[in-house]
């Protein structure tokens, strides 16, 4: 066991770096955003993404994890390569018949979800953000598989340093606005697209097997309602924001939001690690135990991190050099709604822990049911407390969400490969954990009083018997070198 959460924690922080710096990118744009867009014109661009996030899960109809779960299973290099190049075909024609669509229909589209056919433009350049989006995904799940995680975050790096780059001239040198965010995308993405798919052009056949296709779809359709339903829980709410509280509201919320990429970048990089590691070790005995510890630790982590965020998010959140703020003035209202962003992405980790028996008895189809319902519940909750409490009605809509897919994945996910995970200890970790990170939350105190909750975290959870004796050395098997 020691020896495989070891590996599993090596490649943890190798793809978290790459998925650190890719999504570092969000954040590094908020201070652009917030510093010189008005809260409204950053919830317009706001919206078009949003679109963006929905279709994308349409796009890719599951192609990236499906060729994840078949390319291995035949060990013949000749076998392997139609899987490759199905998939790819796949991608092509399907990318360019949406985004053919979505670009001729830019005008109707616009005034659906944006309220305005004047904004026709957005819409256009969507569609070809999409097109370049698609085609990087099954390029990107065969770099994890053939575990070449530098050249993954070198592409990824790439693309940070593009869009980053592109954004500032346009935005900030050449004051073009909200255009201007599409255009360094467009470009981002293109590049993205055309590097990955020089990686695998080997790879890649003139051969389409049907066979092949029927089983990457019957696989992989069943994500779609999964994704659109994770986007709606991600993402629907600033259309609920802006029905109740304006399109100022979408832009402040928005970078509220952002502030969770903090805790988004552990489970994200988490998963992308965790879903070939539990595939490899497979619905073993041994795996059972294996699989329980990984979640205590990975709970323990991530609830340090969310008390460590929640306890100085106010200085976070005001930190500035000069007269550039991190978030804007006019965003800087956000700020009470972000620690249950944060800790919905934790569950939202949890939720992935406990994929495994779906995966195993490749009952995906339940991961639809699972993720509709707690979407549903999302979105339930976003329009009873939106009215009541605003932001922050939204982001205790999101956790309630997230906590809901959770308790749900685990439910099923135990009945196909029962895990004996300790119950005790993770419910121990969140008592202590939420009683350090809101006592600093709802009361006003000092930051050297904060500093001191943070010091003693590590003790109380020592002295409530959190770590066993023998554990107090073994543990020092998660450092990725020795």
């Amino acid at each position: 066991m020691p020896s495989n959460i070891r590996s599993l924690t090596k490649q943890t922080l190798v793809y978290g770096f790459g998925t650190v710096v890719s999504r570092l990118v969000t954040f590094l744009l908020l201070p652009v955003y917030t510093n010189i867009l008005a809260p409204a014109e950053y919830g317009l661009a706001v919206l078009v993404f949003v679109f963006t996030a929905f279709m994308n899960y349409i796009y890719n109809y599951g192609l990236d994890s499906a060729v994840m779960r078949h390319y291995d299973e035949d060990p013949n290099p000749r076998q392997r390569a139609i899987v490759l190049s199905t998939a790819i075909w796949m991608a092509i024609s399907s990318s360019i018949l949406l985004s053919g669509t979505i670009y001729l229909l830019n005008s109707p589209l616009s005034r659906i979800l944006l309220a305005s056919t004047e904004n026709g433009i957005l819409i256009k350049y969507a569609a070809v953000i999409l097109f370049f989006d698609c085609l990087e995904r099954v390029p990107m799940a065969f770099l994890r598989l053939q575990e070449k995680p530098l050249l993954f975050i070198g592409i990824r790096l790439l693309n940070v340093v593009v869009t980053l780059a592109l954004n500032i001239y346009f935005v900030v040198y050449q004051r073009t606005g909200i255009t201007g965010i599409f255009q360094s995308n467009v470009i981002a993405s293109g590049l993205t697209m055309f590097l990955l798919l020089v990686t695998v052009i080997t790879k890649i056949q003139f051969t389409f097997s049907g066979n092949i296709a029927r089983d990457l779809m019957l696989f992989g359709i069943p994500f779609v309602p999964t994704g659109l339903a994770t986007a709606a829980m991600e993402m629907l709410n600033r259309y609920i924001v802006q029905h109740y509280l304006g399109l100022d509201a979408v832009g402040i919320f928005s970078a509220g939001y952002k502030l969770g990429i903090f805790m988004l970048l552990i489970t994200t990089a988490f998963y992308y690690a965790w879903q070939p590691f539990f595939i490899k070790a497979g619905p073993n005995e041994s795996s059972r135990p294996l699989f329980a510890r990984i979640l205590t630790y990975f709970v323990l982590v991530e609830m340090c991190i969310w008390v460590i965020l929640t306890v100085f998010i106010p200085e976070i959140i005001n930190f500035h050099i000069g007269r550039i703020f991190l978030i804007g003035p006019e965003y800087q209202s956000c700020g009470p709604m972000v620690p249950f962003i944060l800790l919905g992405y934790v569950f939202y980790g949890i939720n992935q822990v406990f994929l495994p028996g779906i995966y195993f008895e490749k009952k995906t189809r339940y991961l639809a049911y699972i993720t509709i319902f707690a979407s549903g519940i999302n979105i339930l909750f976003n329009f009873l407390l939106i009215p009541l409490l605003g932001l922050v009605g939204s982001a205790t809509a999101s956790f309630i969400g997230y906590f809901v897919l959770a308790c749900s994945t685990y439910f099923v996910s135990q009945r196909l490969f029962r895990v004996p995970y300790e119950k005790r200890r993770v419910a121990t970790l969140f008592l202590i954990s939420f009683v350090a990170g809101f006592s600093a939350y709802f009361f006003n105190l000092p930051v050297v009083v904060k500093i001191v909750i943070i010091l003693m975290l590590p003790v109380i959870l020592r002295i409530s018997g959190f770590f066993k004796k023998e554990e107090i050395t073994s543990l020092k098997i998660l450092l990725p070198f020795k």
